[in-house]
């Protein structure tokens, strides 16, 4: 008899639990299926969960042995939603069991009165699912003469299984439920999305530049920057990576990009566009560069764009999660994002976007810990998905302040500058 995958596992395997505690939190307020967790988990590691588990069934006995997750189809139309418990979702678990345990007149739940599909199908079926008999059939096992019976129970009289003689099903036939798909359950009292830049980042490449001459581009400014930028243009803007390079690139977005490798960058390439927008430095800083070297490095890097007749638009540093309370590194970066804003004439301020009203990091917005990257030897924590997703709302409406000349837009919290704190060079 073959093993399971999972059974080999370790239980003590704290990192692949955590990834996958984490993953589960990111959708917890709606519950995330399994094709969601394998996406996010890739998105998270880089790496495939199948290639650790035979197939989802596997996936699932595991994720039900971890502690503080579960699952759901409540609702759903047995569509199975997994969920995680954990200290700080706490309050989220709860309003999703109150939810869950709503009850209905006559004290019997919801989900008893749920109109319900029942597809008769003659097909062989696996363990797994899969169809095991594709010629029968429009190429997926269904007969075009294969009834259909749909029914559904009134509030007065509970959901039950039609019986042999109603279906007239022949003996030769399996049954076989049909799960319907996934809907988008409704919910009134959710905030409303105030970014109206949701659909654009998939919109027809005819609508941005050239990717071949410019690479990755936003709203028709051509991007340059190291992994933060260049996980935007992977993620969100569905570009892909430049192929045969060691070093993960996607046009001028550069794993492990410094300052002087971007001057670099824009002296020798062969198309530079009217507008680029700029997000450079933070790998200096992640190395310990001191700030004379990061002034003469950017000042070099001003002068390559406007010996090419271009004005960037430069953005402020966000805050680096790796460091935390008032370090070095972080008083750096808060001199250096001054000076670029003293001495830029187009830029946007990014940092105050990225920070809570004290001044510190709003950590929600990075992920749960550093990752490896391919063109630097220090760690990076970077932007989550909801991170990635607030930049590109920042960027969207600074973007639009800038083109109209208006005053830039405040969209979550006011500026909080230097103040009295002292800044170690």
């Amino acid at each position: 008899m073959v093993q399971p995958v999972y059974a080999r596992l370790s239980e003590s395997d704290e990192e692949l639990m955590n990834h996958l505690r984490s993953v589960i939190i990111t959708r917890s307020r709606d519950g995330a299926t399994i094709d969601e967790i394998i996406e996010d988990y890739l998105e998270l590691t880089g790496k495939h969960l199948l290639d650790n588990f035979l197939c989802r069934n596997d996936l699932m006995t595991y994720l039900s042995m971890i502690d503080g997750i579960w699952y759901s189809t409540e609702g759903t139309q047995s569509v199975i939603l997994w969920y995680c418990s954990t200290p700080r979702t706490k309050h989220l678990v709860d309003m999703i069991k109150q939810q869950k345990a709503s009850q209905t007149a006559g004290g019997h739940s919801y989900r008893h009165y749920m109109a319900r599909e029942v597809v008769l199908e003659n097909e062989v079926v696996d363990n797994y699912g899969n169809n095991l008999n594709p010629s029968t059939g429009m190429g997926c096992g269904i007969k075009p003469s294969a009834p259909v019976v749909t029914f559904a129970t009134t509030a007065q009289e509970n959901w039950r299984m039609p019986s042999v003689a109603a279906t007239r099903r022949p003996t030769t036939r399996q049954f076989r439920y049909r799960r319907p798909q996934r809907e988008v359950r409704h919910r009134p009292y959710t905030r409303p999305e105030t970014t109206s830049y949701g659909p654009s980042w998939r919109r027809p490449r005819s609508c941005e530049l050239d990717y071949c001459k410019y690479g990755p581009s936003f709203h028709q400014h051509q991007l340059l920057g190291d992994d933060f930028f260049l996980a935007i243009a992977k993620w969100e803007l569905k570009y892909s990576f430049d192929p045969g390079h060691d070093i993960e690139m996607c046009g001028l977005c550069i794993s492990g990009l410094t300052l002087s490798d971007a001057a670099m960058r824009i002296q020798v390439a062969p198309y530079i566009a009217g507008q680029v927008l700029i997000n450079v430095g933070t790998v200096d800083l992640l190395h310990g560069r001191v700030m004379i070297d990061l002034i003469h490095d950017f000042e070099l890097l001003m002068a390559r764009f406007r010996d090419r007749n271009v004005e960037p638009i430069v953005t402020t540093l966000a805050p680096i999660a790796n460091s935390g309370g008032r370090t070095i590194m972080a008083e750096r970066l808060l001199k250096f994002n001054e000076y670029i804003r003293r001495t830029c004439p187009r830029y946007i301020d990014l940092w105050k976007y990225f920070v809570h009203a004290d001044g510190s990091c709003r950590f929600e917005l990075y992920q749960p810990g550093p990752r490896t990257v391919t063109g630097s030897i220090r760690p990076h924590v970077l932007w989550n998905k909801l991170g990635r997703h607030h930049l590109m709302s920042v960027i969207g409406h600074e973007i639009a302040a800038q083109l109209t000349g208006s005053t830039s837009a405040q969209l979550l919290t006011p500026h909080y500058g230097l103040g009295s704190v002292g800044i170690v060079c």
